[in-house]
């Protein structure tokens, strides 16, 4: 207890990405997460999908720093436009506010076109499992047929 106890120093001084490991190759080591400072973008790069959406929306929600939100959320809304979630979208949009000029703004026709290729899909799944249907109560159960 003469003062080189490690505990006594803050709990985490830096956050890294490929796990931070003791292996002695110190380039593959990028610090995501000094003091108050985060890099947005090293962080978001350890996930994909919907869980770095999430958690770049978690950033924007929770950081003081208008530009550290508005870059989750520019990250967020690039991610979101890859895929098909169309709510989240607008969530997305509305939380970015025009803060980031009409490049991120509501993009209705991609919206559409979103909505009715899952509706047009939607469709042709109903209609499968309706002939799924038909035919397991042709071939399994006849005696209900007449």
């Amino acid at each position: 207890m003469d003062g080189d106890d490690e505990t006594s120093g803050p709990m985490i001084d830096e956050i890294y990405a490929n796990g931070g490991g003791d292996d002695g190759d110190q380039r593959s080591r990028r610090a995501i997460m000094s003091g108050d400072q985060l890099d947005v973008e090293a962080y978001a790069a350890l996930y994909s999908g919907r869980t770095k959406i999430m958690r770049l929306i978690f950033i924007a929600d929770k950081m003081n720093n208008a530009a550290t939100q508005l870059e989750a959320l520019r990250m967020a809304y690039d991610e979101i436009k890859k895929g098909e979630n169309t709510q989240l979208f607008r969530e997305v949009v509305q939380k970015i506010d025009g803060r980031l000029g009409a490049n991120y703004g509501m993009d209705t026709a991609w919206c559409d076109a979103v909505d009715r290729r899952a509706e047009q899909k939607k469709e042709k799944l109903e209609n499968e499992l309706n002939a799924y249907r038909v035919r397991f109560v042709f071939c399994f159960c006849p005696s209900i047929l007449g």
